[in-house]
């Protein structure tokens, strides 16, 4: 016996049913899809960012320079990207990295400028050097007793990483060399310090010329 036909406003009922259950559907594969991108990207933040203050507080009444970096004081919170095989230090990047010869009483992880990249030579420069054909550093090199030397090419894989200036005194390549890349475990990428009032943007004299 043959069923019979349905009628067209059972059809239409049951393409609007099948419309509804196709939008439920879709909505539920839109939810899980958002989920997963947001679980992977909050995993990416997680093991790519982190946030430090540095120990100490920041004094603006201080004439004194207070840091080897200096545009990173005491008392300040960074925001730091992890360093890893796809993440290299570039030229310029202030990078925390693992002292190569930690003991009692000295920090296991250090804070520097990228001054030199791997493939590059150093130059003498009356008390200072120069890397490749940029300008002199800032910071002295002796003339013995040195761990880098004029003519001193940077081998693969490593880096010169020096302090801006010499008015802290602090250890840097200049104390034990080309440092490993391996060794460089994060980049400070912004400094939250004003953003959250820890200090103060320097104000212009009222001796300057407007």
């Amino acid at each position: 016996m043959e069923a019979e036909p349905e009628n067209p406003e059972t059809q239409a009922l049951e393409k609007k049913r099948a419309k509804a259950r196709g939008v439920r559907k879709t909505l539920r594969r839109v939810r899980v899809g958002f989920a997963l991108v947001t679980l992977t990207l909050a995993g990416y933040i997680f093991l790519s960012y982190g946030i430090y203050t540095v120990p100490g507080e920041y004094h603006a009444s201080s004439t004194k320079i207070q840091s080897p970096i200096s545009d990173v004081q005491p008392g300040d919170t960074l925001v730091l990207l992890n360093l890893n095989l796809w993440r290299e230090p570039k030229l310029g990047d202030v990078v925390i990295y693992d002292h190569p010869n930690p003991r009692d009483g000295v920090p296991s992880q250090l804070i520097g400028r990228v001054a030199g990249l791997p493939g590059e030579t150093l130059t003498r420069v009356g008390p200072t050097m120069k890397v490749a054909d940029r300008l002199p550093l800032p910071v002295g090199f002796g003339m013995g007793g040195n761990s880098l030397k004029s003519g001193d090419v940077i081998p693969e894989g490593e880096y010169m990483i020096v302090t801006d200036t010499d008015a802290v005194g602090y250890a840097d390549s200049r104390d034990f060399g080309f440092i490993r890349g391996e060794t460089i475990q994060k980049k400070v990428i912004f400094n939250l310090a004003f953003m959250l009032g820890q200090r103060q943007m320097k104000q212009p004299s009222g001796n300057e010329p407007g």
